[in-house]
This record gives C-alpha cells, structure tokens and sequence, in this order.
C-alpha cells in the first residue's frame, strides 16, 4: 500500500513538473509576469510567512524606513521570490537562447586573477536574488563551476528535479553528504565552486550582520584559510524585468592568526559586513523567509510605560528576570522604555476596542494605524525600535504589547489585566493571586503572592548604600530602625488625617519605648495635606534622623534604602507594589489601612483582599491604625513568625519555557 507522505510527495512533484512545462512554452516575459502575480498574492495569502519576513526587515530598517515602505519591501520580497523559482524552471529555456541574454557578468578578472593560484577559488553567496542562476558561470566564464545541494528532506524526489535543472544550466552538483571532500577534489583541480554565508544554524558562528548578531556559515572562510584558497564575494541582482548582474568582487584578505577560532571569526565578520551595503541597497533581493536572527547572541527587550510607578517597577523585575536568564543562555540584553502617549483619553480608550477586534482580524495589525492613536513623539519612538521581547503592566500597556508583539514578530510578556485583550493572546501573563485569574487552557500563566518587583538582597544592598550616602549622618546611627512606606489616595480609598495623626502619634511612642529610630517616605501620591502633617509631627522629632516628603524630594534610593536598613517596615495598604516590596524584603511588615478598620462595616477593596491574602498566609501582620502600637510591640519583642515570600523563582520558571 502506497504511503500517504508518498502520495502527496508524487503530487507535488507532478504540479512543479507540470508548472514547469508551462512557463518554459510561454514567452519569458509573460512567464515572470505571472510569477510577480502568484507571488504578490502569496503575500496576501501565506500570513505566517509574510509576518516572518515583515519581522525580519523591522529588525533591520526600524528607523530606516516607514512602516509603509517596510511593507512595500516585504511584498516585493515574495514577488522576487517567485521570479527566481520561475527562473530555475525556466534554465532549460536560458541556455538554449543563451545565457549572455539573461545574466551580465561583471568582475571576470577577478575570477582570472584568483584562479591563476592554482588552487581553485569559492564564490562566497548569499541565499538572495535568483541565486539558482548561478549556475550559468560555467557558460559565461567557461570554467568548471560546482554548487553544493541543500537536500530537501521532506520532499527527496525534488532534490533530483532541482539538480536537473542546475546540471542543465552547466553546473556540477556535490551532495551535500560528500561536500568536504568534493569541495577540496574540485578546488585542486582548480575549478569553482560555490558556498554560502548565511543560514549558519546552531553550528555557524555569530557575527554583526545588519545591526544585529546572527549565525553565519563557515565553511568557505575555514576552507580558505586552511588551504589559502581565494574566496570571492558574489553577488547577483535584478537589473530589469528579465535580466541580471551578476557581480563577483575581488577575493577577501583572509589573514591567517595564530588563534585559529579568532581568525576564523574576524574573516566571517567581515564577509558578512561585505554583503550588508548591498543587502541596504536591494533588501528585496535577499530571502528573508526564514529567521535571520534567531540564533542571535543578542536581544533587545522593550518595557512600555503608562506613567505609573508601580506598573514601571513590576516590568523592571519583569524584564530583570528575564536579561538573567537570556545572560544563563550566553545572550546580551538591550532594554529600552517607552512611554505609551496617546493623543487623548478617547484614542485611548478607541484603541483598546481596536486592539480587541485585531485578536480576530489579523490584517488590522499595522503599525502605521498607531499613529490616529499616539502622540507624534509616541508613535515614532515605537515604531522606530524592534525588540525579541515586549514587556507590559496593566490594560494601557497591555494592549499595545498585543499589537505590538504580532508586528515585531516578539514575544510578549504581559503583567495584569491587558484590557479587553484575551490573555491567550501573550506568550506568558504574570499575575497576582489576588486578582482572581480565571484559568484558562490556552494561556500561559504563572500567578504570585504578591506584585512583581525589584527586590533583592543585591538591590536592597544597593539601595542602602545609597541612601546612606546621601544621608551621611545615618552611617553613624546604629539604634534599631522603624521604616515608614506612607502612600496617599487611590481608587476606592481615601486617606484619613484624624488616622494618619493616630499613626504618627504611635509610632512616636514605639520609637521611644523601644529607643528606635523612624525612618520615612511619602509617595508621589501622597496628598498636601498628608504631606504637611507628616512633616510637622517628625521633622524636629529626635527619633526621626529622615523623614522624605516625595513631592518635594527626589531621592530615588527612598524606599529601596529605608527597606534595606530597616529592622520592621510600617506600609499603607493601598499600594499594592509597596507592600509586596516590604514584603519581598524579607523585613517583618505591618501593613495598616488608611481609612479605617479592613473589615468593619465597609465594603473591602481589592487592596483589602490582597493584604488580609498575605496576613492569612504568614507573610505580614495587618492591623488597623488604633492597634499599631499593640503590632509593633508584638513584633519588635519577636512574638510572630513571618514567612518568607519569593515569586522570582516561579517567574524565572515560567519565562525559560518561552525564552
């Protein structure tokens, strides 16, 4: 019984056959015109393709071209790509009319010159234009011309469909299972044979290519310099409707080193910067179909920004997880922020809808659309850059990441809710418990105790020392030390003065009775009136050596150093970030709501739920502002166990599955 592989192998071998016949009976002209139909309707009709190739050219000319002109260029790339496989069919049909019709050669001396060593020479090509003409050296040139064959694995019969076509046009054909050695044979007998640069894979080396490392063969380069064979850059190009350049430039200055993995890697950098000004020059030449960079020691992580602190320093952690475990797999990591400005709050508001109908109809994902939405400075800074991961906190933010990761071809990594953006659309979600995730089977989602944030023993150090040098006067003060996180206003809760009085009131008497020092900051969102009070009631105090009011001070080691000097840490519960800070620290926390009692006689609030989560597990001690004292007391005298808390761990899991 015939195998169904075998079957549809057969078929798509008779469709080539058959596509061959015709376009080789049509005139050649009317033959390549159909070939730029079929291929400028592939474009429309092959979108995983046509997303790989329009990611790869951002890569390369984000900020060079509009992503209009990125567009025109990816179209034009598959209309190339079907005239050169027109062109391979039609090879038959070149050299009976003559190949001196459809291919100029240019640099024939440097072909003499190279050749006149005796020891062969290797044409060093790229996988751009109609390469497969390549094979018309030997009649243009009259020398021996060898090609090595790729083999097509999943459809072998083709590999002697192709080889036919290329031994037709006068070129000697090596398997590529026998390659080294029919290389070598063919260059003592002093003929040439062709290899190529790109497409290195896991065995290739990375160099600069295009602004971005990516892995490059080495074949030609380790052939020339172990046998000081010359090896020429080739290079053919459309010219017009029909014909072709093809260029052969002058052999590269292979310089032999004594570190052989060093000379090797110097002569792949520069053959590989040979070919870039020409890949500027013509990118619709070159096959951008599979993913240039993928084996990049190399990536570039972009956080999107809403202006909100606490969103910013959960994508900060977000993306410093991640540099660590892209440096564990020996890559290099540029991180870029980028505020997401929209032009008023209504395109706000019109792009999450945009987005969420962009999740069903992928032809609305285009990046010019971005700018009836951002501001000028917004959309030119986004559309400018290309990133490997796109990093996002809460529904403003997330939603651009949807669109933008389907653009950048990136990996997506989503903090919270991303609006009306389904999650399954994400490579990864991260979200705290307290927001109740639903499950869903086709997102990857990783929960926490707590908000994702920056802290670490190492950035607690960090922080510390630069507190302390700017304080110079805490470096001397080794009294045990009370840290104060004091926020201000939110949604859904309002800061009482008759409370926040109460609260300093206490932590004046606990700081007395235990001979400790309070050490404290405001937030940016902490009201004028808070401000104030905070300021009257502890500047002054003798107990309190620091006491920064935010709105005034710009101290930016604030909270990370009161945190990390600290022997118990006092927070309002509105902030959802600070408290997982506090907590993340390692430091015993005792978190108090602002407005009141948590559960008495009031609806809570999600940051209700989220503290009296972490109290029920062990993580904190909440209390209201009257009981403070009692819950300094008891903490101060060691009576309550606090558990540690780590969500980095579960994270840095969850991000190596999608790195």
């Amino acid at each position: 019984m015939v195998k169904m592989s075998s079957l549809n192998e057969s078929y798509l071998l008779s469709v080539i056959k058959t596509a061959a016949v015709i376009f080789r009976a049509l005139p050649f002209g009317l033959s390549l015109w159909m070939a730029r139909v079929v291929g400028g309707t592939g474009y429309y009709l092959l979108p995983k393709k046509r997303a790989v190739v329009y990611a790869n050219l951002r890569i390369v000319f984000a900020g060079r071209k509009t992503p209009q002109e990125i567009r025109r260029t990816a179209k034009n790339v598959f209309i190339n790509f079907a005239q050169s496989f027109v062109e391979l069919f039609c090879l038959p049909k070149i050299k009976r009319l003559g190949f001196q019709h459809f291919v100029r050669l240019e640099g024939r001396e440097h072909i003499e010159q190279a050749l006149a060593k005796g020891k062969g020479v290797i044409f060093l090509a790229l996988h751009s234009g109609s390469w497969e003409l390549g094979s018309m050296v030997n009649g243009l040139c009259g020398h021996s011309y060898n090609v090595v064959a790729n083999l097509q694995t999943r459809e072998p019969e083709l590999n002697d469909l192709l080889n036919e076509y290329r031994i037709i046009a006068g070129a000697k054909v090596i398997a590529a299972g026998v390659a080294t050695r029919e290389i070598i044979r063919a260059l003592r007998n002093n003929e040439i044979v062709s290899l190529v640069l790109d497409q290195g894979g896991k065995d290739g080396v990375a160099v600069k290519f295009l602004g971005k490392t990516a892995s490059m063969s080495t074949g030609a380069v380790r052939i020339g310099l172990k046998y000081g064979v010359p090896v020429c850059p080739a290079w053919i190009v459309r010219t017009s409707h029909t014909r072709h350049c093809l260029r052969i430039f002058p052999s590269l200055d292979l310089c032999a080193h004594e570190d052989m993995d060093k000379g090797l890697l110097e002569a792949t950098r520069r053959a590989a910067q040979h070919f870039e000004c020409l890949i500027y020059e013509h990118p619709d030449e070159y096959m951008w179909f599979y993913k240039v960079f993928k084996y990049s020691t190399e990536s570039r992580v972009l956080i999107l920004g809403d202006d909100k602190t606490g969103h910013a320093r959960q994508s900060q952690a977000a993306a410093q997880i991640l540099t660590r475990s892209l440096a564990a797999h020996g890559k290099s990591v540029e991180e870029r922020l980028v505020p997401v400005h929209f032009k008023s709050v209504g395109a706000e508001k019109m792009f999450r809808f945009y987005a969420f109908f962009a999740q069903a109809f992928k032809f609305l994902v285009r990046e010019e659309v971005l700018q009836f939405f951002l501001t000028t400075e917004a959309y030119h800074a986004l559309t400018a850059y290309s990133a490997d991961f796109i990093i996002s906190c809460g529904s403003t933010a997330g939603s651009m990441n949807f669109f933008l990761s389907r653009c950048y071809g990136a990996k997506s990594i989503c903090l919270l809710k991303a609006g009306l953006v389904s999650w399954d659309q994400f490579h990864l979600v991260i979200v705290p418990e307290h927001d109740r995730p639903s499950v869903s089977k086709n997102a990857r989602l990783v929960t926490t105790k707590a908000a994702l944030n920056l802290i670490t023993p190492e950035y607690l150090k960090e922080q510390s020392a630069q507190l302390l040098n700017h304080y110079s006067h805490l470096k001397s003060n080794v009294r045990p030390k009370i840290g104060v996180l004091l926020g201000g206003d939110t949604k859904g809760i309002a800061f009482d003065e008759a409370q926040i009085r109460l609260l300093l009131r206490q932590l004046k008497e606990a700081a007395a009775h235990f001979n400790a020092d309070i050490v404290l900051t405001t937030s940016r969102r902490t009201s004028p009136a808070i401000d104030d009070l905070a300021a009257k009631e502890l500047k002054g105090f003798e107990r309190c050596p620091l006491c920064i009011i935010a709105n005034s001070q710009d101290i930016p080691s604030a909270v990370g150093g009161i945190l990390g000097i600290s022997d118990i840490v006092i927070v309002s519960g509105e902030s959802i970030s600070m408290v997982s800070e506090a907590v993340c620290s390692g430091k015993r926390t005792i978190v108090f709501s602002p407005a009141g009692d948590y559960p008495n006689g009031r609806a809570l609030t999600k940051y209700d739920h989220f503290v009296l989560g972490l109290n029920e597990g062990g993580f904190l001690l909440a209390c209201a502002v009257k009981d403070l004292s009692t819950a300094i007391h008891s903490v101060m005298r060691n009576k309550l166990t606090f558990k540690a808390l780590n969500d980095r761990a579960a994270v840095q899991s969850a991000i190596e599955e999608i790195i």
